[in-house]
């Protein structure tokens, strides 16, 4: 049972910003009403990570190419309705577009969910536990994410936000990748009063921010001319 609270805890508090990019990411697809199988998705995969992280994570240029998937993401998430897309919302639900639809959380979910996977794995190595903390986090979380999906629609500052946060866990990722821990001990020797990692993250916060708020002023210049 502790170790259950312990899980369920350690998810709630990670997944608050990962709710506001889960969130953002569904919020053209609520019509396909997804909630519980997208709950059980991540619960699955993130056991899944759990059990296999340390073999993940070793594998040579895995988060590098997941980081620069998350990158691309970021940018056109940031962009997104901004440039004007419209987020057209089909009458139809196929099969395939919710898998397909639960495939992207999944991938996406992989590396903004990583940090709270690594404290798990070290927390419990119970499959019952794991399980069940991380389904009933993910629930709870969920539940807001109406109101998420809501403030997405009438503002698109949350897209930005949301983008910021996927860029920095993006770039998180692509450093700890094992290709380059020769190049960041190197560079750690080099400057052993910076956190490169972290410095690195929270510029590209600030980088896609920019991008984000020269895009929206850019389209708002055009809506005006028009």
């Amino acid at each position: 049972m502790n170790e259950l609270v312990k899980v369920f805890l350690v998810t709630l508090v990670s997944d608050i910003d990962n709710m506001l990019i889960l969130g953002a990411l569904l919020r053209k697809y609520t019509h396909l009403k997804i909630t519980l199988p997208a709950i059980i998705v991540l619960t699955l995969a993130r056991v899944f990570y759990i059990f296999i992280i340390k073999r993940l994570l070793d594998i040579p240029m895995l988060q590098l190419l997941m980081g620069i998937i998350l990158l691309f993401i970021a940018f056109k998430l940031v962009r997104k309705s901004i440039d004007g897309e419209s987020f057209t919302r089909p009458s139809y639900q196929s099969i395939f577009i919710k898998i397909k639809v639960l495939s992207v959380l999944a991938a996406t979910d992989f590396l903004i969910c990583l940090d709270s996977v690594v404290i798990i794995a070290g927390i419990s190595q119970h499959v019952e536990a794991v399980t069940i903390g991380i389904f009933s986090s993910l629930l709870v979380s969920l539940l807001f994410l109406p109101l998420v999906i809501k403030l997405a629609t009438n503002f698109v500052w949350i897209n930005i936000i949301a983008g910021a946060f996927i860029a920095q866990n993006a770039v998180i990722g692509i450093l700890k990748d094992p290709v380059l821990t020769d190049w960041l001990t190197t560079m750690n020797r080099l400057f052993p009063d910076m956190n490169l990692i972290n410095m690195t993250a929270n510029g590209a916060i600030i980088i896609f921010i920019i991008i984000g708020v020269y895009s929206y002023i850019k389209h708002q210049r055009i809506t005006i001319h028009k």
